[in-house]
């Protein structure tokens, strides 16, 4: 099961899920050598040239610090993955990967960040989870990593008014209660309506804006105005800042996705200012059309097109997420036929969330689309009938001005 189909089944059951987030003190640089080995011997079946080649290129390293000028003496490198080398990365995962083994409740890893969690119905849940922080700060000492409790969190997800308020610690140390928590990027919130997020992003956006236009303005005068240079550096600083990890938080109220497309409106207004393209209005949806925009939010129903997409065609290798989206088989005939499910939502977060949204709006996508198959066409064709579907969605939403 994937991390964000447990987020979203907790808040569609009504139920109470507590998270823990760990955090290793120097992960990397703390994997003892010697240890690395004996899992790839034991565990993975490494030996002979391939267990001498990977001993080989973790002994006999030094490193010294280099500060204003001035150099320390040679240290031996006694534990730690390389940094910087394709392989220290797989090397850390492997010396990790039987974690998930020792405890009981779910878990999951990506790089060096582990979370665990367990659904709470009762304190005696809450308990269960805290005995299985327990044995990872156990399982943490035997393979001589550490866990800064400091940095640890402990986050619930759910629509409860009166949530169980449970306490984790580590080693005495009570561990901090977030509500809210940055996640690979994106900022999750204890209902998922991703507000949060919303509101970084809208804040890195604006800056960015805001920097890109003072540089502009003070490097225009005596110089050519490039208006595909402007609108590539507004696609690299600006808009990729609004639309990144989309997929995740696209759902999120209209009233947030609005403040979004506000800061689209405020670039081409100030565009239209120095490109010496005349609109009759300053309106977003005359602005859109001018410039031969599309909306943002039309985007975002493009990015989730191509993300399913991409999952059916192996594109997205990942069984669990494959199994999230399953094919609409009616039990009886029906006039329309939708291809995929489109799983029940008791509330809008879940109706708006990613497991309900995609499936719908790519069933639309091919009611509209005549005779597309996204398991025959290839990923060209669909991304070229989706960005021309979301330029529809544009001219539907927000129609040329009169």
């Amino acid at each position: 099961m994937s991390q964000s189909q447990v987020w979203w089944e907790a808040i569609s059951g009504g139920t109470q899920l507590d998270c823990i987030y760990t955090d290793f003190s120097a992960a990397f640089q703390s994997v003892d050598h010697r240890l690395l080995l004996h899992k790839l011997q034991r565990s993975y079946s490494i030996d002979g040239t391939a267990l001498a080649w990977v001993g080989s290129f973790l002994h006999d390293r030094q490193q010294r610090v280099v500060l204003n000028g001035q150099t320390s003496s040679w240290t031996p490198v006694t534990s730690g993955t390389p940094e910087g080398s394709l392989l220290s990365p797989l090397l850390f995962i492997l010396f990790i990967n039987d974690l998930p083994s020792h405890i009981q409740s779910g878990c999951f890893m990506y790089a060096d960040d582990v979370k665990i969690y367990r659904e709470v119905r009762s304190t005696s849940d809450a308990d269960l989870l805290h005995a299985d922080l327990a044995r990872l700060v156990d399982w943490s000492s035997t393979w001589k990593l550490q866990l800064n409790a400091a940095k640890c969190k402990s986050f619930t997800i759910t629509l409860k008014r009166m949530p169980i308020v449970n306490h984790y610690s580590i080693s005495g140390e009570i561990l901090d209660r977030v509500t809210t928590m940055r996640d690979l990027g994106v900022v999750l919130d204890q209902k998922l309506t991703f507000e949060s997020h919303i509101d970084s992003i809208v804040s890195k956006a604006n800056m960015a804006l805001g920097l890109m236009i003072r540089s502009l303005q003070a490097g225009h005068r005596g110089t050519k105005y490039q208006p595909s240079a402007i609108v590539a550096a507004y696609y690299a600083n600006v808009r990729s800042v609004l639309e990144n990890c989309s997929v995740i938080w696209s759902g999120a109220a209209k009233t947030h996705a609005d403040r979004i497309e506000r800061i689209q409106h405020k670039f081409l207004m100030w565009h239209s200012a120095h490109s010496g393209i005349n609109s009759q209005s300053l309106s977003y949806n005359s602005l859109l059309s001018v410039h031969s925009f599309t909306s943002l939010a039309a985007r975002r129903t493009q990015h989730d097109l191509v993300f399913l997409a991409r999952v059916f065609k192996h594109k997205i290798d990942s069984v669990s997420l494959r199994s999230c989206f399953g094919l609409s088989v009616p039990a009886r005939a029906v006039r329309r036929r939708d291809l995929f499910a489109v799983p029940f939502g008791r509330v809008d977060t879940v109706k708006n969330g990613l497991f309900c949204r995609i499936p719908r709006k790519m069933n639309e996508f091919l009611h509209q689309s005549g005779e597309l198959d996204i398991f025959r066409d290839s990923l060209y064709q669909i991304k070229t009938k989706a960005k021309a579907y979301s330029k529809v969605l544009t001219a539907t939403t927000y129609p040329p001005a009169r």
